[in-house]
Parts: structure tokens; sequence; C-alpha cells
């Protein structure tokens, strides 16, 4: 018979090391080596020179994320850029750097560190390390802040396209993105229909943010910047809200707030759009599934089912019209007022 390993121990601890593989893609992105290898393959002599990091440990960092396909190691001790790689560049549209370099930063990383805690007493993980929620957070640190609302532009931009291919936003005269961050999915929807013109509604450095990279665009005389806080008032006027990715942030009762604030302002011909993750039943996979974990360390908000989405916009005053499904595994949740 031997002394042969069971597979199930092996895929068990496989998942336990995948820990160590996000911050070894933390530390190539923050390093930049995906930069440095951009115009073709280097020895590891050339890039840690470039990088201005040890050769040696350059090397070993290489070698790992090589195993899984993030590199590739073309001679010896020689590395080049794999499909997977390019997206850690930092001056690509569809990078994931931002992303990568804050799941490893100590204060995002440790707030998973007591993800047990956070079970075991309901408290979130992230206020039981820092001893303040995230925003309250982000609002006390602005480098902290400024890589947040990046890798959040970065995780909007691989969902936008399929969210306008997937919805007919041509009814539309005024779209108030609500906590619409720098403007991602308001610019796609927008230039997908000519006619349209936006409010961008979000704190003030998110605002800032979408005025810089949106200026000198055709799209800047056509989108309106206001800030406020969503849980009191939206803007007025719009004949759609949209809400991308910010009531799984909030508990019931806080994303309740969030909804009658748009309910206040929508007419009877009126729509909510709300886009988020429809989780599915049982053992079926889904992002989304884990990304509640998220939700539940980082700012005590959760991912929804349908039934549940149901029943949190009929307690707020609101009817769900459809359901509608996009190639990026968001769904389109199309409400009106009740």
């Amino acid at each position: 018979m031997g002394d042969r390993i069971p597979r199930p121990r092996v895929a068990l601890l496989q998942l336990l090391n995948g820990a160590w593989i996000t911050q070894a893609l933390h530390a190539a992105a923050k390093l930049r080596l995906a930069d440095f290898l951009a115009t073709g393959p280097l020895t590891v002599e050339a890039l840690a020179q470039q990088a201005g990091t040890d050769a040696q440990s350059t090397g070993r960092l290489l070698r790992v994320l090589a195993m899984f396909g993030v590199f590739s190691e073309v001679a010896p001790d020689q590395f080049a850029l794999t499909p997977m790689s390019e997206h850690l560049r930092s001056d690509r549209p569809d990078s994931l750097y931002h992303w990568a370099v804050m799941q490893g930063e100590a204060w995002h990383w440790q707030a998973w560190s007591t993800l047990a805690e956070n079970v075991r007493t309901g408290r979130t993980a992230f206020e039981l390390t820092h001893q303040v929620p995230l925003f309250e957070f982000l609002d006390q640190q602005p480098e902290a802040a400024t890589l947040f609302n990046s890798a959040m532009a970065e995780m909007s931009s691989l969902a936008v396209k399929a969210i306008v291919q997937s919805y007919d936003f041509s009814a539309f005269r005024r779209v108030v993105d609500v906590g619409g961050g720098e403007g991602i999915l308001l610019q796609h929807l927008l230039e997908a229909h000519g006619s349209a013109r936006g409010v961008l509604f979000d704190r003030p450095a998110a605002l800032d943010k979408a005025r810089h990279r949106l200026k000198g665009t055709p799209l800047e005389g056509r989108i309106e910047y206001q800030s406020g806080n969503f849980f009191e008032t939206v803007p007025p006027g719009g004949d759609a809200y949209v809400l991308k990715h910010i009531l799984h942030d909030w508990n019931d009762v806080q994303a309740g707030k969030v909804l009658r604030a748009c309910r206040a302002q929508l007419s009877r011909q009126g729509r909510l759009l709300v886009i988020e993750y429809v989780l599915p039943p049982g053992d079926t996979f889904s992002p989304g599934k884990l990304l509640d974990l998220e939700m539940l360390v980082v700012c005590g908000g959760q991912e929804r089912t349908l039934e549940h989405w149901k029943s949190l916009l009929t307690d707020n005053g609101l009817t769900l019209d459809r359901v509608v499904a996009t190639p990026s595994g968001v769904s389109i949740i199309e409400a009106r007022p009740a």
C-alpha cells in the first residue's frame, strides 16, 4: 500500500498555504517587477539592479510565482512576463496592480488574522484590529485611502463593459451613480449612450480623482459632481439611480438607509439599479461567497441571496422587477418604487 499522502490532505495543505502566494504577489507588485519586465526578459541580476532589490531574494520570489504561471523562467535565472503578470503592470488599463498591493498591506492583511474572533463575536475584524471602522480609518490615513480607491477602481473596471452591454440604459436621460468612486462605470455608460447625462455622487477625495481623470475628455461637460452622505440623501432628478458594490459594504439596517434615500428621489417611472452578486444556493461556486468573507472582515457588510435582496428591497419601499445576469458574474437588480 505504501505511505501515500491522502489527496484531501494535500488539497487542504495547498489551501492553507494560499496566504503565502498572496504575500508573494503583493511583494512582486509593490516592487513593480512586472513593470521592469515589460520590455522583455531579464536576468535576475539585471532585474534586481533595476528594481533596487537583492538578486538572490528576487530570484527566489520569481521562482515561486513562475511555478503558478505568474512569471516564466525562460532560461536559467532569466524571467519574463506571462499573460497573468501582464496584469501586475501598473501602466495597463486592465491592471490589478493596486489590488495586489492592497491585499498584502498590513492594515488590510492584519484584519484577516482576527477572522476567528469576528466569527465568534460578530464584531467586524477590521474594527477589532484597528479600533475604528474601515471608512473612518481611511479618512485618517490618506495614503491607504488612495490605494483603496485605486484598487476599487481596478475591480470596477473588470465588470463595467459587461454591465453596460447587458442592460439597456438608453431610456434614462439622467443617471445618478451613488458612491460611484472615480466614475468608471458612469464613464462607460455615458460613452455608450450619447444623449444621457450623469451625476457622480461620492466622497470629495474620490470626486477629485474622477475630475482629474476625466478632465479634457468629451464627457467633461456631461457629468456633475456632488458630494454628500448617502445614508441621508442623494441628488434629486435622476431617471435611474445606480448602486454598484455599495450595499454589500453594509448590514441590512445601514443598507436600508441608502435604499430609502434613493427611494425618496425616485419618480414612479424611475428605476433603482443595484449591481451586486446574487449568491447561488448550496455548494455552487461563486466568487461572491469569498467576497462575502471580505465584507465580513473589513466592514461588516455582506453579499446576499435573491430572497435576501427581495426582502431588503421590500422592507425599504421598493419592488424587485427583474435580475439581469452579466458575464462578469455580478447581476443588475432592477427595482422600482412599491
